[in-house]
């Protein structure tokens, strides 16, 4: 019995992220918050498509990268994912629509590095503050 039980945790695992898990996952969360913050204004269905990304199997960085090539190039997501499906790595894609690649990293490390975020940064200030001594 508890064979079975472990083979179902697996293939749930495996299933990968469903849309009420990202709603109950803490992390997933603030990520999306993160997301919403800079792309909020570019995309009026913005949960819904990062709903079917990560339901579709897709990370964090995979899903800010399509993000930002829809946002800079004027095209769909189903524009970038069908380019992608075809075989193209999103560098390949960044450069065929006239995007520097780079722009791709600044963008991941943007949402995802808390240090970059208008709350890690407030965070890090009064670290270093209490480093000092300072209340």
């Amino acid at each position: 019995m508890r064979a079975l039980a472990c083979v179902a945790a697996v293939l749930v695992a495996l299933a990968g992220p469903t849309p009420s898990a990202f709603a109950q996952n803490g992390g997933d969360s603030l990520i999306f918050q993160r997301i919403a913050a800079v792309y909020g204004s570019s995309f009026a269905d913005l949960e819904s498509l990062v709903r079917q990304m990560r339901a579709d199997g897709m990370g964090w960085g995979e899903i800010i990268m399509v993000l930002q090539l829809a946002m800079l190039s004027g095209r769909t997501v189903d524009d970038i994912r069908a380019l992608r499906d075809a075989g193209l790595g999103y560098g390949e894609i960044a450069r065929q629509l006239g995007i520097h690649p780079g722009e791709l990293g600044k963008a991941v490390a943007a949402v995802m590095s808390e240090g970059r975020s208008a709350e890690g940064l407030e965070r890090a200030a009064s670290a270093r503050e209490r480093a000092r001594g300072r209340p």
